[in-house]
C-alpha cells in the first residue's frame, strides 16, 4: 500500500494525465477533477495525504475532501474520509474530542498525530460537511455527529475578548500576553450564517458580529492579512507573520465570492476586499504576498491562487480580470491538476474555486449548501 501511493506521488509530480478508475468508485464522474484529486491524495483508508510536505495528513485537508465528496455525490469517499479522521485525530469519536489538526510521521518507523491541537477551520468545515450530508441524504447519526462537534467547538475555541466573541483558531497557542492572535480565513461568513440558522442559542450570531466590526480594520485598499493581532486597543499587525496575506488570506476572496449573492454579511466582505481589484489591475498578475500597511506586493501566485480569485471576481464584476486568470490556469493545467509538480493547495484550492465558477455547488441565503 505505502509503495502504491508513492508511486502515486510521482504520478501526481507529473500531472497525472492519466483518468486511473478506482474500484467501487461512484458512477458520477462529472467532476473529473475530483476524480483526479481522490486517485492523487487520498488513500484507500480515507487518508488525504499531502505530499508535498513530508507526505503529512492535516484536519484541513480532511475536512475539504469531506464536503467535495458531499458535492460529487461520493457517498463512499466521503464515509472513508470520515472513518480516517474520526478514528485517527479524534481518537475514535468526533462526539467528544476535536480532531488534532496534524497527523504524519513520528519516528523512523512510526507514523501518529504530531500535534493534538485542533485547528477551528478544519473544525467547521467537518461539523458543516456532517451537518450537510446529514440533511440531504437524510443521515441522522451524521447530523448528531455534526451537532456534538460544534457544541466541543463552541466550549473549547470560542471565547469572550471584551466586547467580541472570538473563533480562536485552536484551543491552544493563540491567548498571549500580546493579544489574540486570530485568523480571518477561518470564519466564512455562509457557513457561520449557517451555525446561527441551526444552533440559534450557540455563539454565532455574536462570532460574525465581532468579525464584521474589525472587518474594516483588517481591509486597507481591499488587502485583508493571513493572521493579525487583537489587542485591547484594537486589532494590530501580527509580527509572527510579518503582517502579510497570502496563502491563508487567499481564502477570504474565495468566501466572499460565494456568498456574494445571497447572504448580506458576505457582500460586506465583498465591499471590504474590492478594492484589492486595483492591485491586481496594477501589476498585472496574482501576488504571492500581500501587505495591508501598503509594502508592495510580492512574488507570483501559484495557480491555485487564480483559482480562488474566480468567484470573487466574478462578483466583484470584474470578467475582464476573471478571464485572465482562467486563461493563467489553462496554461498551468496539466490533465486535470494544476501544476507542474502538482500540489496539495493549488487543487483544494482549484476545486473551490472552479468548482464553484462551473455551478457545481452554491449557498443559500442561510448558507445551507445547494447543489444542481
Amino acid at each position: 500500500m505505502v509503495s502504491r501511493r508513492y508511486l502515486l506521488k510521482a504520478g501526481v509530480g507529473l500531472g497525472l494525465c492519466l483518468n486511473v478508475p478506482v474500484a467501487g468508485a461512484v458512477a458520477a464522474e462529472a467532476w473529473p477533477a475530483w476524480e483526479q484529486f481522490a486517485v492523487g491524495y487520498i488513500r484507500d483508508d480515507g487518508r488525504v495525504v499531502d505530499w508535498t510536505d513530508n507526505a503529512r495528513s492535516t484536519s484541513e485537508g480532511q475536512s475539504y475532501a469531506l464536503f467535495f465528496a458531499l458535492v460529487a455525490g461520493d457517498r463512499r469517499r466521503f464515509e472513508q474520509v470520515l472513518a480516517w479522521t474520526r478514528d485517527n485525530l479524534a481518537s475514535g469519536d468526533l462526539k467528544t474530542r476535536l480532531p488534532a489538526w496534524h497527523w504524519g510521521q513520528t519516528g523512523e518507523t512510526s507514523w501518529g498525530v504530531v500535534d493534538p491541537n485542533s485547528a477551528s477551520d478544519a473544525d467547521l468545515w467537518i461539523a458543516y460537511a456532517l451537518l450537510q450530508a446529514g440533511r440531504l441524504w437524510k443521515r441522522d447519526d451524521y447530523s448528531a455527529e455534526g451537532h456534538a462537534l460544534l457544541g466541543l467547538i463552541e466550549t473549547q475555541e470560542v471565547r469572550r475578548a471584551g466586547p467580541l466573541t472570538l473563533l480562536l483558531p485552536g484551543p491552544v497557542g493563540f491567548e498571549t500576553e500580546a493579544g489574540i492572535r486570530v485568523n480571518p480565513s477561518y470564519l466564512p461568513p455562509f457557513l457561520i450564517k449557517y451555525l446561527i440558522s441551526v444552533r440559534p442559542k450557540g455563539p454565532w450570531q455574536a462570532v460574525l458580529n465581532s468579525y464584521l466590526k474589525l472587518l474594516p480594520a483588517l481591509t486597507p485598499g481591499g488587502r485583508i492579512p493571513d493572521w493579525f493581532l487583537l489587542t485591547a486597543d484594537g486589532p494590530r499587525l501580527d509580527t509572527v507573520s510579518d503582517g502579510r496575506g497570502s496563502y491563508d488570506a487567499i481564502r477570504n476572496y474565495l468566501w466572499a465570492g460565494f456568498g456574494a449573492e445571497s447572504v448580506p454579511e458576505t457582500r460586506a466582505l465583498l465591499t471590504a476586499l474590492t478594492p484589492y481589484l486595483a492591485l491586481l489591475r496594477g501589476i498585472g498578475r496574482t501576488p504571492e504576498a500581500w501587505y495591508p500597511d501598503g509594502r508592495a506586493p510580492a512574488g507570483i501566485g501559484p495557480p491555485g491562487f487564480d483559482a480562488a480569485l474566480l468567484p470573487f471576481l466574478a462578483a466583484a464584476g470584474a470578467g475582464e480580470l476573471a478571464a485572465q486568470a482562467r486563461e493563467r490556469l489553462g496554461r498551468a493545467r496539466i490533465g486535470d491538476l494544476l501544476g507542474s509538480p502538482a500540489r496539495y493547495y493549488d487543487q483544494v484550492l482549484a476545486l473551490f474555486g472552479e468548482g464553484h465558477d462551473q455551478k457545481r455547488f452554491r449557498f443559500g441565503q442561510d448558507g445551507r449548501l445547494e447543489l444542481p
